[in-house]
C-alpha cells in the first residue's frame, strides 16, 4: 500500500515545539525524530546554560548548532508522570499518571492513551525505545505494546533493583547477594528482592544489569537502530531515555581532578549524546530533528551526586535548608535543559525564551 503521509496528529504533537522555528523550505521525504531524555539532570548541568559547567562540550556544540530553550519545563518533577506526558502530550491529571510506578506495580500508562510512537508507526515510521521505560512493565503496558517496534533497556529506574555493580549512591547499596548467601539486611532506598533486569523486547538478556557498561550498550543499540532504519529506507522515531544522571552513578574511573564522580558521569553522558548526533548526521544530515531535554530536576538529597540547579535557588532554599529540585514544585524541580537540532530547518545559535 506504500508509506502513508505524516499523520495530522504528529503535527499537533510537534507544533508547540516547532512554532516559529521551521525554516521556509520543503522536506525531501518524511523527517526522522530523535528524543534524548536525560534523567535527573539539572538546568545548570549544561555548559551552554551555566558557565561553571565544563563537562558538556558536545551538548554545548549541539546548542550552538541549534536552538536552546532556557524556559522549558518538564510536565512533572518526577519520572513516570513526566514521561507519560512527553509521550502522550497530556498532563498527569488527564492521562492518569500522577505518581511513579514501582517494581510491584501491575498497571502503567493507561491503555486508552495514544503515544507518539503509535501515531508515528501508523505514519510508516520505524520506532524504538532504548533505555528507561518506567511506564508499566506487565502485559500490554510494555513498550512493544505502546507503539515501539523495538525495545532495549530497563523497565524502571536503575536504582530499583540490586546489581552486581551498585555504583555511587547515597546511602550506598550493596551488590546482589551471591548464591547461597543469607538474605542481606534491608536498607533505606535499596531494593534487595529483585535483581535489575535488562530487556530486549520482552526477553531478559541480562540480570542483574552490569551498570558500568550500560551507557555503551545504549549507544550501540541506538546506532544499530538508526542504521537499520536508514538502510531500510524508512523514517524513524528513536526515544532514548538515558540512565544519566540518576543515581547510582557508574562513570569511568578515575575521574579527572576537580570533577568528581558526578562530573565524570556528566562527561560520559555528553559523549554519548555526541555519538548519537554523529550517527544521525551520517545517515542524512538535515532530515533528522534531535531533541534533548530532562525528565525533571536533580535529586538534591543525593548531595554531591546530584546535578546543578543553576540560578534556581532562592532565599527559602538558602536560609531554610529546603530543596528546589526533583519532587518539588519549585522551579528547579521542573525547569530543565532543552535543545533542538535540525540543520537547515531550526535556526542555529538561537536562544529562545519562550515558555514551553
Amino acid at each position: 500500500m506504500g508509506t502513508p503521509s505524516l499523520s495530522p496528529w504528529v503535527v499537533l504533537v510537534l507544533a508547540p515545539v516547532l512554532v516559529g522555528l521551521w525554516a521556509p523550505c520543503v522536506l525531501s521525504g518524511q523527517p526522522n525524530f530523535i528524543i534524548i531524555l536525560a534523567d535527573d539532570v539539572g538546568w545548570g548541568d549544561l555548559g551552554a546554560n551555566w558557565a561553571e559547567t565544563k563537562e558538556t562540550p558536545h551538548l554545548d556544540q549541539l546548542a550552538a548548532e541549534g536552538t536552546r530553550f532556557v524556559d522549558f519545563h518538564s510536565a512533572a518533577s518526577t519520572c513516570s508522570p513526566s514521561r507519560a506526558s512527553l509521550l502522550t502530550g497530556r498532563l498527569g491529571v488527564r492521562n492518569g499518571v500522577t505518581h511513579n510506578f514501582a517494581i510491584a506495580s501491575l498497571g502503567g500508562l493507561p491503555l486508552n492513551e495514544t503515544t507518539l510512537a503509535e501515531v508515528l508507526r501508523e505514519a510508516g515510521y520505524s520506532t524504538a525505545a532504548i533505555g528507561k521505560w518506567h511506564l508499566g512493565h506487565h502485559g500490554h503496558h510494555h513498550p512493544n505494546s505502546r507503539g515501539f517496534d523495538y525495545y532495549f533497556g530497563i523497565p524502571y529506574s536503575h536504582d530499583m533493583g540490586c546489581t552486581d555493580s551498585p555504583g555511587y549512591n547515597l546511602p550506598p547499596c550493596p551488590p546482589c547477594p551471591r548464591h547461597g548467601t543469607a538474605a542481606r539486611e534491608e536498607r533505606k532506598d535499596c531494593y534487595t528482592e529483585v535483581a535489575l533486569p535488562l530487556l530486549e523486547n520482552v526477553t531478559i538478556v541480562q540480570q542483574p544489569v552490569e551498570l558500568g557498561s550500560l551507557a555503551t550498550r545504549y549507544a550501540e543499540e541506538a546506532a544499530r537502530f538508526i542504521q537499520r532504519a536508514s538502510d531500510g529506507g524508512r523514517p524513524y522515531f528513536l526515544y532514548l531515555a538515558l540512565a544519566h544522571m540518576h543515581v547510582p552513578l557508574t562513570p569511568p574511573l578515575p575521574p579527572a581532578p576537580g570533577r568528581g564522580i558526578y562530573g565524570a558521569s556528566l562527561s560520559e553522558m555528553d559523549a554519548l549524546v555526541g555519538r548519537i548526533k554523529e550517527v544521525a548526521d551520517s545517515h542524512g544530515k538535515g532530515n533528522t530533528l534531535l531533541w534533548f531535554a530532562g525528565d525533571n530536576g536533580p535529586w538534591a538529597q543525593k548531595c554531591e551526586l546530584a546535578g546543578r540547579l543553576g540560578p534556581f535557588v532562592g532565599a527559602w532554599q538558602r536560609q531554610r535548608g529546603g530543596s528546589s529540585a526533583k519532587q518539588t514544585t519549585w522551579e528547579g524541580g521542573h525547569r530543565v535543559p532543552a535543545l533542538v537540532y535540525w540543520p537547515g530547518r531550526v535556526p542555529a545559535r538561537r536562544t529562545s525564551h519562550a515558555l514551553l
